[in-house]
């Protein structure tokens, strides 16, 4: 599910206005294919892997993911992601290497992806693509999940440095134009346009959300579990000093020492639950 996200959210980044209803086809690295649709107002994206589907609501910003196997929906919006964006950007250059191939009836120029001077893969882009004001919107709406995304993996240990370029992939879209393949440092695929279809007409029901679901703001559970996290680590006993005690007391823990020592212990269960 994470990787599906952080896929989509450096996907699809440009900005303008929609004049009627598109929808936009994907393939990602497994096979599967994900829909990005969109009525100029309101975008709808599904994919099978996720146990719903995601609705945008461009005036507001807000995006809302619906979860139709617990039947809640969890709702938040950019600005509102729990916690401030902080990030040292990742310095990225796009190295143009000519002429790429037609991807879904586009032409397409040819990137290599470069992340603080290490090769990250390869871009299929097409300028074209963006000039089409009616597919403009799904781009743009994305640009918010995008940074929503950078939010919650702020600090995340683990990330590579590519991973993270990927993730600020949106910043070079204008100059670069609209990502149609992506593969990565190895040729693999990450994901790739398979059909753009400018002449859907959705119902209006096809981007509104259920009635009778329950509206969760994800905005407040983040912020909660960020304070939680941060009063924990406030009162966990100084692992440092607690060793050097030990050290000090020739290798036996003093009946204080095992107190604090089960402290720690107990609050990192219960972080972990």
């Amino acid at each position: 599910m994470k990787k599906f996200l952080i896929i989509c959210f450096s996907f699809f980044l440009a900005s303008g206005t929609a004049l009627a209803d598109v929808q936009i086809t994907i393939k990602g690295d497994k096979g599967r294919n994900s829909t990005f649709s969109s009525n100029g107002e309101m975008a709808r994206i599904e994919d099978k892997q996720m146990p719903g589907y995601v609705i945008i609501d461009y005036a507001s910003g807000d995006f809302y993911m619906v979860d139709t196997e617990r039947g809640e929906i969890m709702r938040t919006s950019v600005g509102k992601g729990g916690v401030a964006v902080n990030e040292s950007k990742i310095s990225i250059n796009l190295k143009d290497k000519g002429d790429g191939q037609t991807i879904a009836g586009y032409s397409t120029r040819k990137f290599e992806m470069i992340a603080n001077g290490e090769t990250c893969g390869t871009i299929y882009a097409s300028s074209k693509l963006l000039k089409n004001n009616e597919v403009r919107a799904i781009f743009d709406s994305m640009r918010s999940m995008q940074q929503f995304s950078r939010n919650m993996t702020r600090g995340m240990r683990g990330m590579s440095v590519c991973q993270q370029a990927n993730l600020q992939l949106a910043d070079m879209i204008e100059s670069s134009g609209a990502p149609m393949r992506m593969l990565d440092q190895n040729g693999n695929l990450l994901s790739e346009v398979v059909a753009v279809d400018t002449k859907k007409k959705f119902a209006a029901s096809h981007y509104a959300l259920p009635p009778g679901m329950k509206v969760v703001d994800m905005s407040d559970k983040m912020n909660q579990a960020e304070q939680e996290t941060q009063q924990m680590m406030e009162n966990m006993p100084d692992m440092g000093e607690l060793m050097k005690q030990i050290q000090q007391g020739g290798g036996q823990m003093t009946e204080e020492m095992q107190q604090q020592m089960q402290q720690m212990m107990k609050q990192l269960q219960q972080q972990s639950q």
